[in-house]
């Protein structure tokens, strides 16, 4: 269960769930994020996602726009200035993808311009939307993606900003008791159904993720879904036991979630909204607060708020049912609630707290009775649900009507007001202050400039129009910031331009953000505020506009292929936040014909008019009224609606402390480096702190605490002040140039050049077999439709077409290489040349004779994104590209000059070193990242471990542009290179440019083909003291984080051999055979079959998946929800494809307080399966997670490239086309004892494990006293009490287990009060030792889903 993250999840305007254009160039960044591949085909995280981002040059917000007409009124707050529509948000960047909104309609009539601009807009004939008598709505909307699964959310529209001053975090609180005290969701588990609830500032989410069919009982799931959804919003039981339990959970989780990233993004919020609820209503709430409220609080927050009208139902998937049976299903189970009522007293009580709060609180909308209700709802509890006892008299009918009052939905979400950014200045209004937040564990200059102003719901043409020209703008700002960036030491490291509307903030808000490094702040706001300018000024080119506008129509035919295939989480998000914001959506087909109206109507005269209005805030800071003068003397067209625009907050997060240059410098504390509003990366269930780190009349003593911090040997205080930045954005002395257009090839290579390079070089398929062996080259088809291919020079080719994402495909170059290659030590070409050199490759952009700049246009001109990156293992390049239009060969004359005609260059390589430099630098800033660090230097310990860690500052100083070069050239060659290629492609056209572009690159002679080598690695045998270490980080703010380590079994080969393998020994691969429990199989077919299984390519990593999903379970009903010590503990195995080892892993954190007994409770869930053994009943809910996990994924063409990775890589020999066919049975055939096989190589004793735990704060909290490395506690006595010692048997680690369930019971005891009975209870636990329980075991019955 989670908050939702604080930072600004604000929403574009968007065509149902319609995915953005692949059109960001080559080189903008080459650190990448990574895809959702599985682990259990490939390492996790070792490929870089070829990214979705479009040419827009915008920040963080995910994709969401509306559908139908809007369930609430306009909101009444927010005041027009300017006549004709309003400009608001209609770009944003979910993490990596630009989202555009395409709110479209059918224009039936148009006749003229103005007439098709005025048309309304046509919503999805498909949705549906109702409302019931007792107020409850619900959407309802089919979609065939994933098949035969369905999503069912139930928003409850009340959040943090609805809580009263002595009630912040309740909100939270009453989600956790509800959802996990349903029984009826617990009923869900092991049906292949997945249920998770967060909580924001507007609303509070339950949502369940199911298969259309009960996968234990066969019945339909629609029906229990809504049954358990209605249980937990309308009928909790609140147990006191349930709410205390919750109540820990949430301290935990504001605890873990006490990180320098959302400090940050908390810091950012109460400046932006510093005149409302917003900005400090944080939904976690205060901790002093949470620790104190009695149970009938709890309970009467959800009374006042959880109620029939005040919740929306959103059913969206491939349903076992047509739209009337879904509705009449949604009207008996939720139907049967009354409407909610409150007297007409309680409404005045409640207005008389909303007052006394004085900060704008609303309290519950309510509207008069009907008289023909009232004497239903006399018998009400006040939220819908029955009254427990009638009223004993009937009340007079006239009286009862006039006191009793419904309740409804507000009108308006968030109930909040806003200062907006437009309109007349009010009188001495003065330009928006710079407020500044300064910590140690910021690493980086870091300034955002905000403007809010209303959003204006899409209902029309003209707001297409609009968005349309807002994404044009957005976009060319972007790519002009980018070409500033590749000037040799650029003086930032990022700049980024945002509009978007959020339905959670319930505003439009425009946000500058930049980002430099400390001493390079003056030069990065200077280039921010002049490429701001300049667009404000002088506008696009002609050029520019074509360029672009043509993009954006060929994303939009793309869009229109993609219709029903979109997944229905995305879909339902997307729909929800529409109907927040008052949008209208239409399909993808019917949007693009209107896309391709209104971009026909688009003048450069009007969309630079539009430029001007909206980018005043940050062109003219500090010139407001001259702007707003300026445009009442313009002529007509000069500026549109909302006319000049003006920063509302301006905030800037430093860093304490610099060295003798100004540069960043290390700080032992803990955290991480932040670099805007809504930062990735945010651990789990972002957005949790307490409130009192973030609290407005707490800043002044928070920036105090710096001082309280420990200094840095030779750090200075970093003396930047906001009157410094205020005058570097106002400064007028920034003079600008108009633009200057850049040439744009159509195709990077001629025809004249290609048609010598075949003849010359005359490429061609040869057989799959080793060369010289005689083989049929055009083999049928595989396994799942999987074609493979070998060119004359060596390059290896696995394809599969798809129709995933129509008119659109990936291609993955990938050679073996990455860290694993480096020369160890400082030197040009020394560690790091491998992985800094690709990040210098990407960074250079530049092929052939082209520059840059033009490979730049031309990537966006033909919708090709380009990603690379070098890991432990590996060199990939992945492309993301458009299918027709020439667009596919335009992507392979890339690929081929990328790797023939590089460009090699000294400013790309400074940048790149930088940026490594600054991540190397950042490390001792992140408690998580320092702690595993140094438990990985002692757990693999040696030079060899260097290649499993990034490079350092020294080593990564020493690499020199050669060095790189040739270490990266010598790796990206024709013989190493394995192409894979998935999509809505012709497969002839595939291999006629694969063979003509790719088949025609250079092989290299056999002696200068550079060897790979496996280098081994030894696993350490330090002493106890080392093994089990412990270090603190200095920090103003208290958290602490537990690693536990160890080996663990290769992904490939003989399950836990280490050896180097060779091809596949046993022939050819077969389907796994399954054994039915209970079956009359006699000992020898069961064996015959365990055999099997165990030689299958794929039993390695299938096995460890599963015992990963077995301990997570445990780890989570023991550690966090049984005893409460954590909100966040992780297992995990790290795999590799190439490297003939693998290592396993727990993290968990918590309070420093309690770490050590987090640290041993997990340990002690590791041991606990040797003596609680694990059931059916577990491995079958691992097994039902991952299938369907994987066959949601097959949607995914992503995830079919990482399928398709290694499939004729020499050294993945057991990875076969087969393996794709099989995963699914090898995942039903794997048995108990399999996974106790494979837990029997996990080595688990103390003198095997190793831990290591972090913590924060102003000083470090001393180790339990008497405490023994490895999990002892002491007792009053001083005798040692042993919490999970490993045992014989299963692992053969020395001496029995004791009972579990008396160790855990030991274990709360030893943490609370060291006291007799802890040693009473481990030596009954000792004396029962060996006799294994079936039940009441941590973790081997039914666990909560997870939160």
């Amino acid at each position: 269960m989670k908050v939702l993250k604080h930072h600004g999840t604000r929403q574009p305007n968007l065509v149902r769930g319609s995915k953005p254009a692949a059109v960001r160039p080559v080189t903008v960044c080459s650190a990448c994020s990574r895809p959702t591949q599985p682990a259990l085909l490939r390492q996790n995280g070792t490929m870089p996602v070829v990214r979705r981002s479009g040419v827009s040059s915008t920040s963080s917000a995910s994709a969401s726009s509306a559908f139908g007409q809007p369930l609430a009124p306009t909101n009444p707050l927010r005041p027009r200035s300017f006549s004709g529509p309003h400009i608001h948000g209609a770009v944003a960047r979910r993490g990596n993808k630009i989202v555009i909104s395409a709110v479209l309609a059918g224009v039936e009539g148009a006749t003229d311009v103005r007439t098709m601009l005025g048309s309304e807009m046509k919503g999805e004939p498909n949705l549906v939307t109702g409302q019931l008598e007792n107020g409850f709505r619900y959407v309802i909307l089919p979609n065939k993606l994933p098949p035969k699964r369905f999503e069912a959310h139930l928003e409850v529209h009340v959040g943090s900003v609805d809580e009263l001053p002595n009630e912040q975090g309740i909100a939270h609180l009453v989600e956790h008791v509800t959802f996990l005290g349903s029984k009826r969701r617990e009923n869900l588990l092991g049906t292949g159904a997945r249920a998770n609830a967060y909580t924001d500032f507007h609303h509070t989410v339950f949502h369940v993720h199911a298969p259309v069919t009960n996968g234990v009982t066969g019945s339909p799931m629609l029906p229990q879904v809504l049954e358990a959804l209605e249980e937990i919003a309308f009928r909790p039981e609140f147990l006191a036991t349930r709410i205390e339990k919750e109540r820990k959970a949430v301290m935990a989780e504001a605890q873990m979630m006490n990180t320098i990233e959302y400090r940050v993004d908390c810091q950012l919020l109460q400046y932006l909204h510093y005149e409302n609820n917003l900005g400090c209503r944080f939904p976690i709430g205060k901790m002093d607060q949470v620790k104190a409220w009695p149970h009938d609080a709890v309970k009467a927050y959800w009374s006042r708020w959880y109620f029939p009208a005040n919740a929306t139902l959103y059913v969206v998937g491939d349903l076992d049912r047509d739209i009337e049976a879904t509705r009449a299903l949604i009207r008996s189970v939720f139907g049967r609630l009354q409407p909610a009522t409150m007297s007409a007293e309680e409404a005045a009580a409640c207005s008389a707290a909303s007052k006394a709060a004085a900060d704008g609180h609303q309290p519950p909308h309510t509207l008069p009775a009907p008289a023909s209700m009232v004497a239903a709802l006399s018998k009400g509890n006040g939220n819908g649900t029955a009254a427990a006892v009638a009223p004993e008299v009937a009340p007079d009918p006239a009286a009862a009507a006039a006191a009793l009052l419904l309740k409804a939905r507000h009108p308006i979400r968030p109930p909040v007001r806003h200062h907006w950014g437009m309109g007349p200045l009010a009188p001495a209004e003065r330009p928006a202050p710079v407020s500044t937040f300064q910590h140690p564990l910021l690493q980086n200059f870091m300034l955002s400039v905000f403007c809010k102003v209303p959003i204006t719901p899409m209902t029309t043409m003209a707001h297409l129009r609009q968005l349309l020209m807002i994404r044009t703008i957005l976009s060319v700002f972007q790519f002009r910031v980018t070409k500033r960036y590749v000037a040799a030491d650029p003086p930032f490291i990022g700049i980024e331009l945002d509009i978007s509307d959020s339905g959670r903030e319930g505003a439009t808000v425009s946000t500058l953000s930049v980002t430099s490094e400390p001493n390079d702040w003056q030069g990065a706001v200077r280039v921010a505020v002049e490429e701001v300018r300049r667009l404000q000024r002088y506008g696009l080119t002609k050029g520019e506009l074509e360029r672009y506008s043509s993009a954006i129509l060929r994303d939009s035919a793309q869009l229109a292929e993609q219709a029903n295939k979109v997944p229905s989480l995305d879909t339902l998000n997307f729909v929800m936040e529409s109907l927040a914001c008052g949008h209208t959506v239409m399909g993808h087909r019917e949007a693009h014909e209107a896309m391709c109206a209104v971009a026909a109507t688009v003048t450069l005269e009007e969309i630079n008019s539009l430029a001007r209005s909206l980018l005043t805030f940050a062109s003219d800071y500090g010139s407001e009224g001259e702007a707003l003068a300026e445009a009442a003397a313009a002529p007509p067209g000069a500026y549109v609606a909302p006319g000049p625009t003006r920063a509302t907050s301006i905030v800037a997060c430093l860093p304490a402390w610099v060295d003798a240059n100004g540069a960043s410098i290390s700080v032992s504390s803990g955290g991480a480096d932040a670099s805007a509003r809504g930062a990735a990366g945010h651990m789990g269930a972002g957005g949790h702190i307490d409130p009192d780190t973030v609290d407005l009349d707490q800043l002044a003593a928070q920036a105090a605490q710096v001082d309280a911090v420990e200094v840095p040997e030779g750090a200075f205080t970093y003396a930047v002040t906001a009157d410094m930045i205020a005058g570097a954005l106002a400064d007028r002395a920034y003079e600008v140039e108009p633009p200057l257009d850049v040439d744009c090839p159509d195709f990077l290579m001629s025809e004249e050049e290609v048609s010598a390079l075949v003849a010359e070089r005359n490429p061609h398929y040869v057989p799959l077999a080793e060369p010289g062996t005689s083989g049929d080259a055009f083999p049928e088809p595989g396994p799942n439709g999987i074609v493979q291919r070998r060119l004359s020079n060596g390059m290896r080719l696995n394809y599969r077409v798809t129709d995933n994402e129509p008119r659109a495909a990936l291609l993955r170059m990938i050679a073996p290489g990455g860290s694993c290659m480096d020369k160890l030590g400082a030197a040009p070409d020394g560690y790091g040349a491998v992985t800094v050199g690709m990040r210098t490759l990407s960074e250079a952009g530049a092929v052939g004779k082209w520059d840059r700049e033009q490979v730049m246009v031309y990537c966006v001109s033909n919708l090709i994104n380009c990603a690379m990156e070098a890991d432990e293992e590996n060199l990939c390049v992945d492309f993301h590209f458009a299918v027709g239009d020439g667009s596919m060969e335009r992507t392979f004359q890339l690929a081929h000059l990328l790797l023939e005609q590089p460009r090699w260059e000294e400013a790309a390589a400074d940048r790149a070193k930088t940026a490594f430099a600054s991540a190397s630098r950042s490390v001792s800033k992140s408690l998580d990242r320092a702690t595993a660090d140094r438990i990985m230097s002692v757990m693999m310990g040696g030079p060899e471990v260097r290649r499993f860690r990034e490079p350092s500052p020294e080593e990564i100083d020493a690499l020199t542009l050669e060095g790189m070069r040739n270490t990266v050239m010598g790796l990206l060659h024709a013989g190493a290179l394995e192409i894979n290629v998935v999509g809505d492609f012709d497969a002839q056209e595939l291999e006629r440019l694969v063979a003509t572009y790719l088949g025609t690159v250079a092989p290299r002679p056999p002696t200068a083909v550079t060897p790979i080598i496996e280098y081994p690695v030894v696993w350490q045998d330090p002493t106890l003291e080392r093994r089990h270490s412990s270090w603190h980080l200095h920090d103003s703010d208290e958290r602490a984080a537990a690693y536990v380590a160890g080996p663990a079994p290769p992904r490939w080969g003989p399950f836990g051999s280490g050896d180097p393998i060779g091809p596949y020994p046993h022939g050819e691969v077969v389907p796994p055979p399954v054994v039915v429990p209970g079956a009359a199989n006699s000992a020898e077919a069961r064996q015959a079959a365990t055999d099997a299984r165990r030689r299958h390519p794929l039993f390695s990593s299938a096995i460890l998946m599963l015992l990963t999903e077995v301990i997570n379970s445990r780890l989570f009903t023991t550690v966090r929800d049984s005893l409460g010590l954590t909100y966040d503990v992780s297992f995990q195995f790290t795999m590799f494809d190439r490297v003939r080892l693998g290592w396993f892993s727990v993290l968990v954190t918590s309070h420093p307080d309690k770490i050590y007994d987090a640290l041993d409770a997990s340990v002690a869930v590791l041991r606990d399966m040797a003596v609680s053994p694990v059931n059916r009943r577990e491995l079958a809910r691992a097994r039902t997670t991952l299938i369907t996990r994987h066959e949601s994924d097959m949607k995914d063409n992503a995830y079919w490239l990482g399928l398709l990775t290694h499939l004729q890589n020499e050294h993945v020999p057991w990875k076969v086309p087969e393996c794709l066919r099989d995963l699914r049975a090898m995942y039903e055939a794997i048995t108990v004892d399999d996974l106790y096989h494979a837990y029997s190589f996990l080595q688990l004793s103390d003198q095997q494990l190793f831990t290591c735990v972090g913590t924060s704060g102003k000083s470090a909290p001393p180790p339990p006293e008497g405490r023994v490395l490895g999990g002892v506690l002491a007792d009053d006595e001083g005798e040692g009490v042993m919490l999970g010692q490993g045992g014989e048997g299963a692992q053969g680690q020395g001496g029995q287990l004791p009972n579990p369930m008396a160790l855990f019971t030991a274990m709360l005891a030893a943490a609370q009060a060291m006291n007799p009975t802890v040693k009473a209870a481990v030596q009954q636990g000792q004396s029962s030792a060996g006799q294994q329980q079936q039940a009441g075991s941590s973790g081997s019955g039914s666990g909560p889903a997870q939160k």
